[in-house]
C-alpha cells in the first residue's frame, strides 16, 4: 500500500492497481463485489517482497541496515500524503459532519497519524457496545498502521537472522539465503497460526490484529528471498508458457476471493491463504508475461499509472465516501457514488504529483536522519494538537446540547411526550432540534449518582469485565424500618439502553435497583451460536452461558420484587440441538428462565424489543437529514420483528409473567420514525439513546403499573 518506487515491476504495479479497484469498489458498492477487501491482502504481500528486497540489497551490499536513514525514508514515502488526508479529513469533519461525531474521528485521526488505529479498532471491536456505529473516515488507516508496525520490526528480525546465519555461513550467500527463507518461513507459520486460532475465537479482533497479519508480509518477504535463485531458474528452464498459465491462476485466485468472499467469511483466517498464495504465485513468477496472456494489461499505461496512485486514491477515498452524504444531506445513488470516485481519483492525481512524490524525492533531501525524523515526531504531535482541540470542542458543544435536552423534558412535545396520548403535538415526527449518537448520550454510560461500587466477591463478570451496578434510591414517603422495592434489569444491551428510563422511575419511587448487562447476550440458558449473522467463538459461547447462570442464581437468591428483561430481538442466534426455527428455541429457552424467576416469588416484566433502526431510522439518518424528518421513516411492518421473548410469557401464561410494549412511542399508524419530538431515537443503528430513553419513563411507569396492578408515582427526572 505504500507509495510506489521507481523503477518497480509493471505487474506489482498491476497488482496494485488491482487491490486499490477492489478495495474502493467494495466501499462503494458493497452489496456487488463482497470481497473487495481482499486488495488489502495483496497490499501486505507486496509490501512484504519490496521492503525485504530492499532490505536484503542493501545487507548485500554494505553488511548491514542503518535504521534510522530506512525510517526516515519510510517517513518521507508515507507521511506527507497521509497527514495531509488526515488534517483535511479533520477540516472537513468540522465543516459538514455533526458535532457529535468530532471527538471521536479526532481521536481515530490522530490514532492514524501516529500508526496504531489498528489497535484503536480492536478495542472497538471487542466492545459490543461500539458495533452499531457508523464508520469514520479514518477507520482505513487500520492497514496502514499494521503496515509501519511491521516496518518497525522487520528490519531488526531480519538484521538479527542476517546476524546469527553470517556467523554460521561465513561468505556462503546461497547457503544464508536458503536459511534466511527457512527462518522466515517458520515466522510466517507462527504469525499464521496465531491467525487461525484467533479468528476462530475472537474474529472481531483477529481481523485489526499486526501479529496476526505479519505473515502476509512475511509471504512476501519469503519470495524476496528465493527471487535470485528462482530468477536463475527461469532462465535456464525456458518456461515462460508454463509462467504464463500459472500467473492467471494466481490472478483468478484473487479475483475469485474478490467475487466470492463476503463479511460472513471467517477472514483473516485459512480463506486468507487464497489471494495472499495468489499474489505470491504472480509476484514469484517474475515480470515476463507471454504474448498470448490476458496477463498483459499489465503493460497498458492506465493500469500502471492506477498502480502509481494506489497509495494516494486508498487514502483519499474513504474519507469521500464517509463525508459526502453529510455534506449532501442525505442518502447516496450511483451518481452521487460515481462521482465520488472520480473525486476521488482527482484527488489521488493531485497528491501523487504534489504531495507523495516530492516528499519522497526533495524533503529533506540529503538531510541526516535525525532531521526527518524529528520533523515526523513534530508533524504528529501538530495532528495531535489539532485532534486534542476538536475534541475539546466536541465537548463544550456536547455539554452545550445536554443542558438544552435537560430544559426542553417536560415541555410537552418533547421527544416521546410528543407521542403520549392527549398532548395532541401538531408534528411529533418534525424536524431533528437535537443533535443524533452524542459520545456522551450513548446508553452505556448512562450513570446516577445513587449507584455504588460493588465488592468483588459480589461482582458478576461478563466476558472478564464488570457488568453489575447497585443503585440505592431514597424514597421519602417510605415508612421508616420498612423494606425497599427491591428490581433487577437483566438483558443483553438492549436492556442497557433502558436503564435511563428505569433509573428515573427507580429515582421518583424509591427503588433499589440492581443491573446488568451482557452486550450480545440474550437472557437464555440455551447455547449462544450466532451474533449478527456470524459464528460466535468459543469464549463468547463460554463467556455468555456462565453469565446467563450466574445471573439466573443470583436472582433466585435474592428474591427481588420486580425482574424487567429485555433482550435484542432479531439478531442473536442459539441452537438447542432440536432443529426447529430460532424463534422458537429463543421463546423456549427464555421460558425456563423467567419461569425459574416467576415460581421463585418474583414479578417479571419483558419488555419489547424497539423497532430495528439500521439506516433508515438510525442515528446516521437522523445526523443527515435532521430537518427532513420524514426521510428517517420506515413501515412498522419491515421494522419491527416478532420478539421471542414476549413469545415465551405467551407461551407460559403465568400469573407472575407479563409484557410491555411501548410500540407507540415509536411508531403511528404503522410508520415508525427516528425524530420523535425533535428528538433523534438512537444513538447508533440499534439502541436507543439515553435521552430518548428518559423520555420514556413516564410511559414506561404506567404501563409496569397496569401489569403489576400497582400505582407507581410518576418519575421526575433530573440532569445526570
Amino acid at each position: 500500500m505504500a507509495p510506489s518506487r521507481s523503477k518497480v515491476r509493471g505487474d506489482i504495479q498491476a497488482l496494485r492497481a488491482g487491490a486499490v479497484a477492489l478495495v474502493v469498489a467494495n466501499h462503494l458498492w458493497p452489496t456487488r463485489l463482497t470481497g473487495g477487501f481482499v486488495g488489502v491482502d495483496v497490499f501486505f504481500v507486496i509490501s512484504g517482497f519490496l521492503i525485504t528486497a530492499h532490505l536484503l540489497g542493501e545487507i548485500r551490499h554494505s553488511g548491514t541496515v542503518s535504521l534510522p536513514k530506512f525510517y526516515a525514508r519510510r517517513a518521507r514515502r508515507l507521511l506527507p500524503a497521509a497527514l495531509l488526508v488526515g488534517v483535511v479529513t479533520l477540516a472537513a469533519t468540522l465543516v459538514w459532519i455533526p458535532a457529535e461525531r468530532w471527538a471521536r474521528i479526532a481521536r481515530e485521526v490522530f490514532a492514524s497519524a501516529a500508526y496504531f488505529e489498528n489497535w484503536m479498532l480492536t478495542a472497538s471491536a471487542v466492545n459490543y457496545s461500539d458495533r452499531g456505529q457508523v464508520a469514520t473516515p479514518a477507520q482505513h488507516y487500520w492497514s496502514l498502521s499494521v503496515e509501519e508496525q511491521f516496518y518497525l520490526l522487520w528490519p531488526l528480525t531480519l538484521l538479527l537472522l542476517g546476524w546469527l546465519l553470517a556467523r554460521k555461513f561465513s561468505g556462503r550467500i546461497a547457503g544464508r539465503r536458503a536459511y534466511l527463507a527457512l527462518a522466515i518461513l517458520v515466522l510466517a507459520a507462527a504469525s499464521l497460526a496465531f491467525s487461525l486460532w484467533q479468528t476462530s475465537t475472537n474474529p472481531s479482533a483477529s481481523y485489526f490484529n499486526t501479529f496476526g497479519r505479519a505473515w502476509e508480509f512475511m509471504v512476501g518477504a519469503l519470495i524476496a528471498t528465493l527471487m535470485p535463485a528462482l530468477s536463475e531458474w527461469f532462465v535456464r528452464s525456458r518456461t515462460l508458457a508454463l509462467r504464463g498459465v500459472l500467473q492467471l491462476v494466481g490472478y483468478s485466485m484473487i479475483l475469485f476471493s474478490a467475487a466470492t468472499f463476503s463479511e460472513a467469511t471467517a477472514f483473516p483466517g485459512p480463506w486468507a491463504l487464497v489471494p495472499v498464495v495468489g499474489t505470491a504465485l504472480v509476484i514469484a513468477l517474475g515480470p515476463e508475461i507471454p504474448r498470448w496472456s490476458p496477463a498483459r494489461v499489465a503493460d497498458w499505461r492506465p493500469v500502471r499509472y492506477l498502480g502509481d496512485i494506489s497509495y494516494s486514491l486508498y487514502l483519499w477515498h474513504w474519507p469521500v465516501i464517509v463525508i459526502m452524504p453529510f455534506a449532501l444531506a442525505r442518502d447516496v445513488g450511483t451518481l452521487d457514488k460515481l462521482v465520488m470516485l472520480a473525486l476521488s481519483l482527482v484527488l489521488a492525481m493531485l497528491t501523487k504529483r504534489f504531495v507523495e512524490d516530492p516528499g519522497r524525492t526533495k524533503l529533506f533531501a540529503g538531510a541526516r536522519p535525525r532531521r526527518t525524523l524529528v520533523a515526523t515526531l513534530a508533524s504528529v504531535a501538530s495532528v495531535a494538537l489539532m485532534a486534542g482541540g476538536v475534541t475539546y470542542a466536541a465537548s463544550a458543544i456536547e455539554a452545550r446540547e445536554a443542558a438544552r435536552i435537560d430544559a426542553a423534558v417536560g415541555s410537552g412535545c418533547f421527544a416521546a411526550e410528543a407521542l403520549s396520548p392527549g398532548n395532541n403535538c401538531e408534528e411529533p415526527f418534525g424536524p431533528a432540534l437535537f443533535p443524533a449518537g452524542a459520545e456522551s448520550d450513548a446508553p452505556w454510560k448512562t450513570v446516577a449518582p445513587e449507584c455504588a461500587t460493588v465488592s468483588e466477591d459480589r461482582q458478576i463478570l461478563a466476558q472478564g469485565k464488570p457488568s453489575y451496578v447497585e443503585c440505592s434510591f431514597p424514597d421519602a414517603a417510605a415508612s421508616p424500618g420498612s423494606r425497599p422495592y427491591t428490581v433487577w434489569l437483566v438483558g443483553d444491551s438492549h436492556a442497557e439502553h433502558w436503564k435511563a428510563a428505569v433509573f428515573d422511575i427507580a429515582r421518583g419511587n424509591g427503588w433499589d435497583v440492581r443491573a446488568t448487562m451482557q452486550g450480545g447476550c440474550p437472557t437464555v440458558p440455551t447455547p449462544l451460536v450466532t451474533a449478527f449473522g456470524e459464528p460466535t467463538d468459543p469464549a463468547k459461547q463460554e463467556s455468555c452461558a456462565s453469565w446467563v447462570s450466574e445471573v439466573s442464581e443470583r436472582i433466585l437468591a435474592d428474591q427481588p420484587d420486580l425482574v424487567i428483561v429485555s433482550n435484542f430481538a432479531s439478531t442473536e442466534g442459539v441452537d438447542d440441538g432440536s432443529g426447529r426455527s430460532q424463534p422458537e428455541q429463543l421463546a423456549d429457552g427464555m421460558s425456563t428462565t423467567l419461569q425459574a424467576w416467576a415460581d421463585a416469588g418474583s414479578e417479571v416484566v419483558v419488555i419489547r424489543d424497539v423497532p430495528s433502526a439500521g439506516t433508515r431510522l438510525g442515528a446516521s439518518c437522523a445526523a443527515q437529514n435532521g430537518d427532513k424528518a420524514l426521510a428517517c421513516t420506515a413501515p412498522q411492518s419491515e421494522v419491527l420483528p416478532a420478539d421471542p421473548q414476549v413469545a415465551a410469557v405467551e407461551l407460559l401464561d403465568t400469573p407472575r409473567l407479563h409484557s410491555v410494549d411501548l410500540t407507540e412511542y415509536f411508531c403511528v399508524d404503522g410508520t415508525c420514525s427516528g425524530i420523535i419530538g425533535g428528538l433523534p431515537v438512537y444513538y447508533d443503528m440499534d439502541h436507543l439513546s439515553g435521552s430518548y430513553s428518559r423520555s420514556l419513563a413516564p410511559a414506561l411507569g404506567e404501563k409496569l403499573g397496569v401489569v403489576l396492578n400497582t400505582g407507581f408515582r410518576a418519575p421526575m427526572p433530573v440532569s445526570e
